[in-house]
């Protein structure tokens, strides 16, 4: 272990003095020559994805900030933002974003100042999300638009801060010369049905219309679901129908999960399996929602055999890109783990414990434990002993001592 963290600090070493080096006389906004050595950008990322000390994260990232077009590479801001924010460290999330809102090299435009919004938004921190709003105007010498009142509006709603996103809807027109386009009535929508308050946004999606703002799938889809989670069936069935029969609509993967919990809803999981096949059909690819639901359903019913074969279906489901089907996380393999051991269906719960283990995710320790001391009371011992085996493999960090106490405890 001590030589690892010798090595990763050897490795950041070499990051500063490559980023103190190499481009120090290049042009501010020119690209780096291709035999200045080692990508500074992908030596930077290495550097912040293996340093654990939150105080070397913002210096590492901090001593990158002059090399040419740094500003432009998105992925590593919010990767350095993450860690921060993980750590618990706005303060250091400031220090590393604050000097690019009055650097000069920075550029001017509404649509980099968003992005910082944003970042403040992921690492919790909605009121520099608002200062940074606020100082738009003076920033890039011109009026604030709709793409960022939605970018705040949506840091609001990232943060639960449900009220301000209301807040500052409506004090927009008048107050900051702002009119609210289709965007920014959704992240209404999406605040007012989070809040419980459905009639409210149902009101606001009639009015939508007399402000000349359209409403889309989002907004209709919006109120679909804030209608499931009330149980008002009647408007729920009303604003389903008015997707259906409005031709400027196209019904996507959230209008059909809407509908498949609401057939799972009144222990109709067969009917959300049969609307789960005219979604494919359709060529509207379904998510993890859309399985995990009928598979929660079906168990839910007691048809374990049923969210199975609903399971083994997923298999065949491509991901957008075509390249794999997609994986099950571990909340169904849990559902359907307890489910099999519920049925007394040992040997099909080991198989799919088993997929999850090699997959490298652990179920948790109370399931894995019944499946074990299932497996031990149907002589099973050999079994038994390949789970503990593997858990004790992908177990990791605070959790390898409590395993060690649980399987400790075993009759092995």
């Amino acid at each position: 272990m001590a030589a690892a963290v010798a090595a990763i600090r050897r490795s950041s070493a070499r990051l500063s003095s490559i980023l103190r080096f190499p481009f120090s006389t290049i042009a501010p906004h020119s690209e780096p020559p291709a035999s200045a050595g080692p990508n500074p950008f992908s030596a930077l990322r290495s550097a912040i994805h293996s340093e654990s000390d939150p105080n070397r994260i913002a210096e590492l990232f901090q001593s990158s900030a002059h090399l040419p077009r740094f500003h432009a590479h998105r992925d590593l801001f919010g990767f350095a933002v993450q860690k921060l924010a993980r750590a618990r460290r706005p303060d250091l999330v400031e220090r590393v974003l604050s000097p690019f809102l009055s650097d000069p090299r920075s550029p001017k435009s509404e649509g980099f100042l968003v992005r910082f919004i944003s970042l403040y938004s992921s690492a919790g921190m909605p009121d520099q999300a608002a200062a940074t709003f606020d100082r738009i105007p003076d920033i890039i010498g011109r009026p604030r638009s709709d793409k960022s009142l939605s970018a705040l509006l949506s840091a609001y709603l990232h943060n639960r801060r449900f009220d301000l996103v209301i807040k500052t809807f409506n004090r927009a027109p008048k107050e900051l010369g702002i009119s609210p386009g289709v965007i920014s009535h959704n992240i209404l929508l999406q605040a007012l049905c989070r809040k419980g308050d459905v009639k409210t946004a149902s009101n606001v999606l009639e009015e939508m219309g007399k402000k000349g703002v359209k409403p889309d799938i989002v907004s209709y889809n919006t109120l679909l679901s804030g209608y499931l989670k009330k149980g008002d069936d009647d408007r729920f069935e009303a604003i389903l129908n008015e997707i259906l029969n409005n031709k400027g609509l196209e019904p996507n993967v959230v209008t059909y999960n809407c509908r498949i919990s609401k057939f799972c809803q009144i222990s109709e999981s067969r009917t959300a399996e049969e609307l789960l096949e005219v979604m494919i059909s359709k060529g509207i690819q379904p998510n993890l929602m859309s399985f995990g639901t009928i598979i929660r359903g079906f168990i839910k019913e007691g048809i374990v055999s049923a969210a199975v074969r609903v399971f083994k279906r997923m298999r065949t489901v491509k991901r957008k890109n075509g390249s794999e089907s997609l994986s099950p996380n571990v909340e169904i393999y849990v559902l359907l783990i307890r489910g099999l051991i519920e049925q007394n269906e040992f040997c099909e719960a080991l198989a799919i414990c088993k997929e999850c283990l090699t997959k490298k995710i652990a179920p948790p320790f109370e399931v894995v434990k019944e499946l074990i001391d299932d497996l031990l009371r149907d002589s099973k011992v050999d079994e038994a002993r390949d789970v503990v085996a593997k858990m004790r493999t992908i177990t990791k960090g605070d959790a390898v001592d409590a395993w060690k106490k649980l399987e400790g405890a075993l009759s092995l």
